[in-house]
C-alpha cells in the first residue's frame, strides 16, 4: 500500500514537471519549486507520524474505533488529531519556498502570505476542536473569520459570467440594459452591449467567496467516518485540481494563478498520501478535525487566489451532495446524533446503515451508498467512495470543458 501511494504521488507530478522543464525557456527553477519542497512533504510527514502519535497517546490524544466495535481491537487505543502533523509539514515547507516563490512571482507575494495566515488559523481551529469539541456556531463562524485575509487582499475580478439561459434578466434582445439591471445597478452591474454576458457583483462576491471558505473547512469534516475517508477524498480533489492546473498551463490560461496554486497543492498531496499510509484500513492513526480543516482551507485558498473557485465546486459535487442530504439532520429538522457514521455488524464484518433513535437512515452520502449497493466491508466501502469522488471529478472535467460552452457565451468559466 505504501509504495503505492508513493508511486501515485509521482505520477501525479510528472505532468507538472514534464512542463516546467519543457516550458520555453526551460526552467529548472520551477522544476524544484514542484518536486522538492512535496517530496520533502512526504518523507517529512511519513516519518513524523509514528514520533508524534507517540506523544499524543501520552497526552490522552486518543479515539476508539467505532467501526470496529466486537471486534478484538474495538478497545485499542488510536492516536487522535494527526492532521497537525501534514499540517505543519506544509506550513514549515512553505515558509522555506517563501523566498523563491516571491522572487519568481512577485505578484504572488500577498496571495502567500494571506494563504499562511488563513492555513495557520484554521490549522488552529482543527486543532483545538478535536481537544475542546466546539460547538457548530463555533465552527461555521471561525472559518468565516479566517476568510478575512483571503478576502482583503483578493485582486481579482468581481464579475462573473451570465449563463446565456439567463441574460433576457439583464439585458434586452437590442443589447441594452433591462429595467431590472437599472434598478440592481448599486449592487450588481451589468455591462451594455457586452458580448462575454458580464455581470459585476460586487459586494456579492466577497460573500461568496467567504461562504465558500466555509463551505470547504466543514464538508470534509461532515463527509467522514471510516478508514481512509478524510484523506483518500481530498487526495482525489487535490489530483483533479492539478490535473486542471495542468491543462491550464498547457493553454497559457490563468498562468500565475495555476502556478500558485500548483507551489500549494504539490506539498499538500504528498503529506496528505503519506498520512494515508498510516489512515487506511486498519487505521493506526485517526486524522481528526485538524486535517478536515487543513484540508478544507487549502481547497478554499487555492480556488480563491488561484481564481478558479467556481470550477473547484465541480470537483466538490460529492461533497455538496453530502451536505444537501444531511440537511435535514444538520438543521435539527430530524434527530441529529453525534456521530453518523455506518454501524459495524460483528456477525457478517460488513458495514450497514446507521440509523436514527426514531429509526429512521442517518442521512449521509455514505449511508445512502450502502442502501444502494447493500452492506459490504469498511476498506470495500472506502474505494466504493473515492470511485464516486473519482467519477464526479470525471464529470466536472466534462461539464468544464465539454459543457461550459453551452452554459456561458466563453468557454472558460
Amino acid at each position: 500500500m505504501r509504495p503505492l501511494l508513493l508511486l501515485l504521488h509521482l505520477l501525479t507530478l510528472l505532468p507538472l514537471v514534464a512542463y516546467a522543464v519543457t516550458s520555453s525557456p526551460p526552467s529548472s527553477l520551477k522544476a524544484s519549486l514542484i518536486l522538492l519542497p512535496s517530496t520533502f512533504a512526504y518523507l517529512l510527514t511519513y516519518f513524523s507520524i509514528p514520533f508524534i502519535s507517540n506523544f499524543l497517546l501520552k497526552a490522552n490524544m486518543y479515539g476508539l474505533d467505532i467501526g470496529k466495535r466486537g471486534t478484538p481491537t474495538e478497545h485499542d487505543k488510536v492516536p487522535e488529531a494527526l492532521g497537525i502533523v501534514p499540517g505543519t509539514v506544509w506550513i514549515l515547507l512553505l515558509c522555506l519556498s517563501l523566498p523563491l516563490l516571491i522572487s519568481t512571482h512577485p505578484s504572488l507575494t500577498l496571495p502567500l502570505l494571506s494563504s499562511l495566515f488563513t492555513v495557520l488559523f484554521m490549522l488552529f481551529l482543527g486543532f483545538t476542536d478535536d481537544v475542546l469539541e466546539w460547538p457548530w456556531r463555533v465552527k461555521l463562524l471561525l472559518p468565516a473569520i479566517s476568510s478575512i485575509p483571503l478576502i482583503s487582499v483578493y485582486e481579482g475580478s468581481t464579475s462573473i459570467l451570465c449563463p446565456n439561459q439567463l441574460t433576457w434578466i439583464f439585458w434586452t434582445p437590442a443589447g441594452g440594459l433591462t429595467n431590472f439591471s437599472t434598478a440592481v445597478s448599486n449592487f450588481i452591474t451589468a455591462y451594455p452591449n457586452s458580448p462575454t454576458n458580464l455581470i459585476d457583483i460586487k459586494y456579492f462576491y466577497y460573500l461568496y467567496m467567504s461562504l465558500l471558505s466555509i463551505f470547504t473547512t466543514n464538508s470534509i469534516n461532515i463527509y467522514a467516518g471510516i478508514n481512509g475517508l478524510e484523506v483518500g477524498q481530498s487526495c482525489v480533489i487535490a489530483g483533479s485540481i492539478l490535473t486542471h492546473n495542468v491543462w491550464s498551463l498547457g493553454k497559457g490560461v490563468n498562468v500565475e494563478g495555476s502556478w500558485f496554486s500548483v507551489a500549494l497543492l504539490g506539498p499538500f498531496l504528498a503529506s496528505s498520501l503519506a498520512l494515508c499510509c498510516y489512515n487506511w484500513y486498519p487505521a493506526k492513526v485517526f486524522v481528526g478535525d485538524t486535517y478536515c480543516y487543513f484540508s478544507g482551507v487549502i481547497f478554499a485558498v487555492v480556488g480563491i487566489h488561484g481564481h478558479f473557485s467556481k470550477t473547484l465546486l465541480l470537483f466538490l459535487m460529492p461533497q455538496v451532495l453530502n451536505f444537501l442530504i444531511s440537511i435535514p439532520q444538520l438543521f435539527k429538522i430530524v434527530p441529529c446524533p453525534r456521530h453518523r457514521l455506518p454501524r459495524y455488524v460483528k456477525e457478517t464484518g460488513l458495514m450497514t446503515v446507521s440509523r436514527r433513535e426514531d429509526g429512521g437512515m442517518n442521512l449521509t452520502l455514505i449511508n445512502v451508498v450502502l442502501k444502494v449497493c447493500g452492506d459490504m466491508k469498511e476498506e470495500h466501502l472506502t474505494m466504493v467512495l473515492l470511485m464516486v469522488q473519482v467519477g464526479f471529478s470525471g464529470l466536472g472535467f466534462a461539464i468544464r470543458y465539454g459543457g461550459g460552452s453551452s452554459l456561458f457565451f466563453n468557454e472558460e468559466l
